[in-house]
């Protein structure tokens, strides 16, 4: 597939079709990290979401965008750019609903390439992920987003704040993706995940 800049310190291009994991430790790390990956996308006539969660909210992440790029609002006035609370994405409906979810993805990589757009770059943060039943749940999901999506003008990059991963949730989500990105200094390296993936389990 065509590859893409990402716009990430130290991490060059990227696929469509890929699903890319980082896990963080600060606001500011994930700022570092989503910002400028933001920013490349809308640089590049790409469709992009931000879904935030805590510790970075909506109007967080709008002016550290807007510090990087001036023009940020134009991309919101001209829907080129979401920015979203996790309540309204992944628990709209006050519950996770997967198959929702994966679906509503799909309809903005439709919605996208009618409007003329390149693509859809995408980044959201599970920081809500709880109890055991909320991690399988969530591990469903992303294994059917990962077999979802290879095959569309899509990117993606999941940020997991590490602070609410065991070592299971960890071995889990590096499962479900096709690369791991870490924080070393004051950029990211990647790190290449072999396939085979797990199968995708039913969304039901």
């Amino acid at each position: 597939m065509e590859k893409r800049r990402t716009g990430i310190p130290g991490i060059g291009g990227a696929g469509w079709g890929e699903h890319i994991c980082a896990f963080f430790y600060t606001k500011d790390e994930l700022l570092k990290l989503t910002v400028p990956y933001i920013k490349a996308g809308l640089e590049d006539n790409e469709f992009c979401m931000w879904i935030t969660g805590d510790p970075v909210t909506e109007n967080d992440a709008f002016q550290a965008l807007e510090q990087v790029l001036p023009g940020a609002h134009q991309y919101l006035g001209n829907k080129q750019l979401e920015i979203l609370p996790h309540t309204q994405w992944y628990l709209s409906s006050g519950i996770f609903d997967s198959k929702r979810v994966l679906d509503n993805w799909l309809s903005k990589a439709r919605h996208a390439q009618a409007r003329g757009f390149a693509g859809v770059r995408i980044t959201g943060n599970p920081f809500w992920l709880g109890c055991e039943q909320d991690w399988e749940e969530f591990g469903a999901y992303e294994q059917a987003v990962t077999h979802s999506i290879c095959n569309e003008r899509v990117l993606a990059l999941c940020t997991y704040p590490i602070q609410i991963c065991k070592i299971t949730h960890v071995m889990q989500t590096l499962s479900f993706h096709e690369s791991a990105l870490i924080a070393h200094n004051e950029s990211w390296q990647r790190h290449a995940i072999p396939p085979p993936y797990t199968p995708p389990l039913p969304l039901t």
